[in-house]
């Protein structure tokens, strides 16, 4: 394993640095949550010879009106107006203390994220396509748990880690989503987007850089989630497939772009991940390069769960579908774990 991926942990300067950038975004977030009830507008409109105070929602001008000119709607309109004031004088200075907090970021060597991935990160808010947030399943999910984790894996020139990995974004939806919404979403961060043929839910840049949404599963796991409270259970032969991935549980996390810029990204419960790219790993239809990455993403995000996320716990049963030396690591790093043992759970 050790040949393939290494682990490069966080200097006290860069864990810094990354709670100073998230308590930034996390503070400009607030602010922009803050003027929502503020969007949209207000103006005076003449009516039959009599002005009415209008509050309009969008720039298309749907709104209602408030009532007519009196020092009731007066009170209205000024405060409203200091109000958009106030939120547009902090929403700049959050966006300057987001700038500051880049440039340290950059400087601290912990920007890691491509920016064609963070661009379209920063559009995904929940509800702009689904109730749920889409989530990130291919190799650009690892970041997540780096940052979470404090730690950068590394990989070798000739490693098959990160093979491909400048090349594309793959996404997940817990909901349909058309391919219109699709295509205008990523044309919000890149207008040079075009749909390829197909189902419409993949699309190109003119750099090349290739989105993908996978539809979420027809059939649902048949089995149901358990606690995890014990040593070991029975693990189901399909629990690495897409529908238990997107069964899982969610996993969100601040990371940082190549600009030094902090974004959101919702992945997988880690675990889960894991499982699923060893699925990936086995499965007949798939290139023998993709197998091999998914296969070391695989392995090198179960020891990155072990070494720096033990509060996720694997079960013994999940660990044995992992190479060797990953099983053994989780009996000589963790107390309590009996790899050769099983405790049976019913599905």
């Amino acid at each position: 394993m050790a040949a393939e991926y290494f682990f490069r942990e966080f200097q006290d300067n860069q864990q810094r640095t990354l709670n100073r950038a998230v308590e930034a975004y996390q503070a400009y977030l607030e602010a922009v949550e803050a003027g929502r009830p503020l969007k949209g507008g207000m103006h005076w409109k003449k009516v039959k010879g009599r002005e009415y105070l209008y509050k309009y929602r969008d720039r298309y001008g749907h709104g209602s009106s408030l009532g007519p000119r009196s020092p009731h709607t007066e009170r209205l309109w000024a405060e409203f107006g200091r109000q958009r004031r106030e939120i547009a004088a902090l929403l700049s200075a959050r966006r300057q203390q987001l700038a500051e907090a880049a440039r340290f970021c950059r400087a601290a060597l912990i920007h890691r994220v491509p920016e064609p991935v963070t661009r379209i990160l920063r559009r995904l808010t929940p509800g702009d396509l689904t109730h749920t947030p889409l989530m990130v399943i291919d190799t650009h999910a690892l970041h997540a748990f780096e940052f979470a984790a404090g730690v950068f894996i590394d990989a070798a020139r000739d490693s098959s880690c990160f093979a491909g990995a400048a090349q594309g974004l793959t996404l997940a939806a817990a909901a349909e989503v058309s391919p219109d919404k699709f295509l205008r979403l990523l044309c919000q961060a890149d207008r040079s987007y075009k749909t390829l043929p197909g189902d419409g839910l993949a699309a190109v840049n003119q750099k090349g850089f290739r989105v993908s949404l996978l539809r979420p599963p027809t059939a649902h796991p048949s089995y149901r989630m358990v606690v995890r409270d014990a040593p070991g259970v029975m693990v189901p032969a399909e629990s690495g497939d897409l529908a238990a991935l997107m069964a899982a549980p969610k996993f969100s996390q601040v990371v940082i772009g190549r600009r030094g810029d902090p974004v959101t990204m919702v992945v997988p419960d880690p675990r889960a991940l894991a499982l699923h790219k060893l699925w990936l790993s086995q499965r007949q239809d798939r290139e023998p390069a993709d197998k091999e990455r998914d296969r070391v993403q695989a392995a090198a995000l179960a020891e990155l769960i072990l070494r720096y996320l033990p509060q996720y716990y694997f079960f013994s049963a999940e660990l044995q579908l992992f190479p060797a030396e990953v099983a053994r690591l989780a009996e000589n790093l963790v107390e309590g774990y009996e790899v050769a043992a099983d405790l049976e759970v019913e599905y």
